[in-house]
């Protein structure tokens, strides 16, 4: 037992700088996968909510039998025929980062009611039956007969640097073409 010394002080830093190293690298890996998650997370997030407010404002405006405002790039007012039957008008804007969906036939409680937030473009292109684009105001809602809507969001969550990974903006876009009944 006599023969046995220890380490030496340079293999010590020496091991010490070989941990480091590995660690280091531990660490780095570590941060880049949570990157990829809040990318994808914050991506998702952003599609989804996207998605849900354009298939609804498509859904209506697939049953639309007249648009009756139609005097801004960013807002749509038109008369559908609900699953009852009974004739339901509803208007749909943009509102600071929200859009808004507010039913005033029949009335119902708690509107305008928000769709979706987080929303940072909302263009609504109308088209009459030649495929030309009409100018807004259009003065007689009666001759649209496709509307296309392109919905640009990003996250809800105000607290996101415009630099991180998290917050993204997705663009959707639809078109849909007037029953016109």
């Amino acid at each position: 037992m006599s023969n046995e010394r220890g380490y030496s002080l340079a293999e010590l830093l020496s091991a010490m700088a070989v941990l480091t190293v590995l660690l280091a690298g531990l660490l780095l890996t570590f941060e880049q996968g949570q990157n990829v998650y809040s990318f994808g997370a914050g991506r998702s997030e952003v599609q989804q909510n996207a998605r849900v407010a354009l298939e609804r404002m498509l859904r209506e405006l697939r049953t639309a039998t007249q648009i009756t405002t139609a005097d801004s790039n960013a807002a749509i007012t038109f008369k559908f025929v609900d699953e009852s039957g009974a004739s339901v008008t509803v208007a749909y804007a943009l509102n600071g980062t929200n859009i808004q969906r507010n039913q005033t036939v029949p009335v119902i409680g708690g509107q305008p009611a928000v769709l979706t937030a987080g929303v940072a473009g909302l263009t609504i292109t109308y088209y009459d039956v030649s495929n030309n684009t009409m100018t807004i105001p259009v003065t007689t809602p009666g001759n649209i007969y496709s509307v296309d809507i392109q919905l640009t969001t990003r996250p809800e969550d105000s607290t996101l640097a415009p630099s991180s990974v998290a917050s993204q903006t997705v663009a959707v876009q639809g078109r849909v073409r007037l029953r016109n009944e």
